[in-house]
């Protein structure tokens, strides 16, 4: 579990609540000693929900470095804990992503900094909700899809987009997607 903090802390060190045109880092600094990290529930844990998910204890004994976590439920919600300032890092998915580096939240990192760098599947390493014109501003860590189902008895045809979750409109049956259609 050591390894898998240690692993994401690498990866996450990528969302520094600097300003977006700041150079990126040349060489890594000295400890601080606190980590305040923003992250979803479950990415990571100190054994209060499962303890045999502890990732952060070890962390903290090893390095001497104390991590603070604050737990986001939606990317609104992380987006306005990092604007609002005090973290260091975010585990923020690619729409947050992409709104703090638009927002100039985040600086642009040095990926040479980061000693695994190459062993991330390139498919990911320059991925669109981190890298911006080349430049990257986080590392992938997790991913998955965002799967969009729908029933085609009320779709004559497939969905081209979410906004049948999130605008009322009239389906292919002919009735309105409101309270029928859920993310």
């Amino acid at each position: 579990m050591m390894k898998i903090l240690s692993i994401l802390l690498s990866f996450a060190l990528s969302y520094f609540p600097l300003a977006a045109n700041a150079a990126p880092l040349q060489s890594i600094g000295e400890p601080e000693g606190e980590l305040n990290v923003v992250a979803w529930a479950g990415y990571l844990e100190r054994g209060a929900t499962v303890e045999a998910f502890d990732w952060v204890t070890g962390y903290e004994d090893n390095t001497g470095c104390k991590v603070n976590i604050k737990t986001a439920g939606t990317s609104d919600e992380m987006v306005a804990l990092m604007n609002e300032g005090g973290f260091d890092i975010v585990t923020a998915s690619g729409d947050a992503s992409l709104r703090l580096i638009a927002g100039g939240t985040v600086q642009e990192i040095n990926t040479d900094l980061i000693p695994s760098w190459n062993t991330i599947d390139p498919r990911l390493q320059d991925a669109e909700w981190h890298t911006v014109d080349g430049k990257h501003y986080g590392t992938p860590y997790m991913w998955g899809s965002n799967v969009l189902m729908y029933n085609t008895n009320a779709f004559s045809e497939a969905p081209t987009s979410w906004n049948v979750v999130f605008e009322e409109q009239t389906l292919g049956d002919g009735a309105s997607n409101k309270g029928r259609v859920q993310a």
